[in-house]
């Protein structure tokens, strides 16, 4: 079940919900997008998902995730992202969701964020009256998040956990984290440099400026094959 699915990938990261974790790291970015489509039917993963953002936002390749968030076009699965990275931007006073945040889009027509809370009338104006200005802003009414900082396991645990996240932690999840990111999920990302720019919605100039740096730690490497500059990772 895809919901199961989502909750133990949570645990994995160190949301202590009361499941088996996954048998592997997720895919930080990807499980976001995932967790936005499910959040209308799972009011508990949007306390627990902002607290663990609110806490470890450096390790979401904030590039990678806007060149996903882009992809959702005006969907409710966009407004619930832009929803929650806005309730997690505000928690944690930072910049770090801006970009893949102004790609979110809210509802055309507003309405409760919880299916729940869509069942009458009633609930559905309850909603609209105690919603908090973020989810009027994203046309989906819910009230302010209560953080639940208690759910989230300390850093050396996620780590311990999940050591494939170091690089993610090293850059703090920037440009050059994203570019790791994505050459470790598609290969096929590698073929140009005006590739790479388009899944991390960065200018080439970026991704060159951040590929000399991987270059220089021997992360990536960079070969020319007919015409062309072909990126691959290291080792």
């Amino acid at each position: 079940m895809e919901a199961d699915r989502i909750i133990r990938q949570w645990t994995r990261l160190g949301i202590a919900f009361n499941v088996h974790p996954f048998d592997q790291t997720p895919d930080i970015e990807r499980l976001l997008m995932d967790t936005a489509s499910v959040l209308p039917k799972m009011p508990r993963l949007l306390p627990a998902c902002v607290s663990w953002l609110t806490r470890y936002y450096r390790l979401v390749c904030r590039h990678r995730l806007a060149g996903l968030a882009a992809g959702l076009g005006g969907t409710d699965a966009s407004a619930s992202l832009g929803l929650l990275l806005d309730f997690a931007k505000a928690s944690a006073n930072t910049d770090h969701f801006n970009l893949a945040i102004k790609l979110c889009a809210p509802t055309q027509t507003s309405k409760p964020l919880f299916t729940v809370d869509r069942l009458s009338e009633p609930l559905a104006s309850l909603a609209r009256l105690n919603s908090s200005p973020i989810g009027r802003r994203w046309g989906l009414w819910c009230e302010n998040v209560e953080l639940k900082e208690d759910a989230i396991r300390p850093l050396a645990w996620v780590m311990e956990h999940n050591p494939t996240l170091k690089w993610r932690a090293v850059f703090g999840g920037n440009l050059r984290a994203s570019i790791l990111e994505i050459l470790s999920a598609d290969q096929q990302a590698g073929q140009s440099e005006s590739l790479l720019a388009r899944r991390c919605h960065a200018t080439r100039k970026a991704v060159r400026e951040a590929l000399d740096h991987l270059e220089f730690c021997r992360l990536v490497l960079r070969r020319s094959a007919a015409g062309k500059i072909l990126i691959s990772l290291c080792g």
